[in-house]
């Protein structure tokens, strides 16, 4: 039904009967007069680096979550960082050792379900779907609340949610009109995020003296580490993001490893830095560093420069900007991917006339804007949409992460070979905290983070579902066999 690329457009009659057979179908969409692949050569190294750095947003979780993990950690929490940082660093590398075999658009979706499982890699495309769409509905409404309180200092008074549309639509046309502009705006901004906050760091640091015996020479409470050890494991989240990339980067088997070692590295020296420093700055009172909800901006204050504090906001502001556009990235292509794997409506494997997932992009532009205009109708509170999403995203890293150590193992077993030192870290280390931390989300929480938890359990049942209904009749997913731009 579909035409071939240089014929002419679909009548308005076959787009009609087109539209009400997107899923099934056989084959997948070509737009009339575009190119269907994703344009591949195209991103350097620091390109993406960037992009997996915006989707961490080490800005944002300094802002947000060092006061959380303090008060469990106490004057040991750049400890708690570091150690976790590491244990992060060993299932990082067991992502990279997929992304180097099987370089894709889908991420873990095509490399576990290549390596280990076709359920395991559609479960692990599911996961990161409901993840990413958590943390990119959250993404613009988080970075209005913080660009109208800026400007509200200069007697601005514009509500966040024309902010948040603002936000989601400027995010939405640089992700369609070119990855590469898109990639190094989120570079840019979350580079900027970084310095604003570096500064505030700087500040204290001048102010209070960098040396600080006291974070130094601390007993270890095992119980209390062990419990701020699961709450900063997911701060690292995100890193993953770099082999959504693989098919658009210039040498994705050697620079998408790299950013995704190189991006946790960075992460764990600013969140070292960032928790000693705020320890510090609040005069290793920890108690009441948790319970500040703007740790940056008490510190500004503290030293006298008040601007910085409205520096701080505008940083946690891009980088929530930033992270809107790098999670539209990822998204668009674990879609685009998973549509040439005939799991989604095939239209969603469209590409425009950028090069782009445009189709993917358009869906997911129209559902950040609307979830903004449906939040400010529905009188929803923001804190808690932040609750239920960020609860949501972290059981779908953690379901990702575990099941590529895993793909991992299997696949070195499977060929005779034993698993690399890295996986039999991770498989006795991290894979045991991210569990622990996958069950905690269900015996120790309450409110909205019961509720999401719950129902992340419900959308992985659904996933399995889903497999079970692709697969029906003997049919396969094709992983390993259908290529991407075929």
């Amino acid at each position: 039904m579909w035409r071939k690329r240089g014929s002419l457009p679909l009548s308005v009659g076959e787009a009609r009967l087109a539209v009400c057979r997107l899923w099934p179908y056989n084959g997948v969409m070509t737009i009339p007069g575009s190119a269907r692949a994703l344009k591949g050569n195209r991103l350097s190294f620091i390109d993406v680096l960037g992009h997996t750095l915006a989707n961490i947003t080490p800005s944002a979780m300094a802002t947000v979550t060092i006061s959380l993990v303090a008060a469990n950690g106490g004057l040991l929490t750049w400890a708690v960082y570091l150690v976790v940082g590491i244990l992060m660093l060993a299932v990082a590398a067991q992502v990279a050792i997929l992304a180097r075999e099987v370089p894709s658009a889908g991420s873990l979706f095509v490399s576990v379900g290549t390596t280990l499982h076709p359920l395991g890699g559609l479960l692990s495309g599911w996961s990161m779907a409901g993840g990413y769409l958590g943390a990119l509905l959250a993404a613009p409404v988080v970075g209005a609340l913080f660009f109208s309180k800026a400007l509200g200092v200069f007697g601005w008074a514009i509500g966040w949610p024309a902010v948040a549309v603002v936000l989601a639509a400027c995010a939405w046309i640089l992700t369609v009109r070119d990855t590469v502009i898109a990639v190094r705006y989120s570079l840019a901004v979350e580079i900027l995020s970084l310095l604003a906050i570096l500064l505030v760091a700087a500040v204290t640091l001048a102010h209070d003296g960098a040396v600080d015996p006291a974070q130094w020479r601390a007993p270890v409470a095992p119980s209390s580490f062990f419990g701020a050890m699961t709450l900063s494991v997911l701060a690292y989240g995100g890193f993953e993001t770099a082999a959504n990339l693989g098919r658009e980067s210039h040498d994705p088997r050697r620079d998408v490893p790299r950013a995704i070692g190189a991006s946790v590295v960075v992460s764990l020296a600013f969140y070292v830095l960032m928790s000693y420093t705020e320890v510090l700055g609040f005069g290793n009172d920890t108690v009441r560093l948790a319970h500040t909800a703007a740790p940056l901006s008490a510190l500004a204050v503290a030293g006298h420069l008040p601007w910085l504090a409205l520096l701080s906001d505008m940083a946690m502001a891009i980088a929530a900007f930033s992270a809107a556009i790098a999670t539209l990235n990822s998204l668009s292509r674990l879609l685009y991917s998973m549509a040439h794997h005939r799991v989604v409506p095939g239209v969603l494997g469209a590409v425009g006339g950028h090069r782009t997932p445009a189709a993917a992009l358009h869906v997911l532009g129209f559902a950040m804007i609307g979830f903004a205009g449906l939040t400010a109708i529905m009188h929803w509170h923001v804190l808690s949409i932040i609750d239920l999403f960020g609860v949501f995203t972290a059981l779908g890293f953690i379901v990702i992460y575990v099941l590529a150590v895993a793909a991992v193992i299997a696949s070195r077993m499977r060929r005779g070979a034993l698993p690399p030192a890295s996986s039999l870290l991770a498989l006795v280390t991290a894979v045991p905290l991210l569990l622990y931390v996958f069950g905690q989300s269900f015996w120790a929480a309450a409110g909205p983070a019961r509720l999401a938890a719950s129902g992340f359990i419900v959308y992985v049942l659904a996933g399995a579902a889903l497999y079970a209904w692709v697969t029906r009749g003997g049919r396969t997913l094709g992983f390993g066999l259908l290529r991407e731009d075929d």
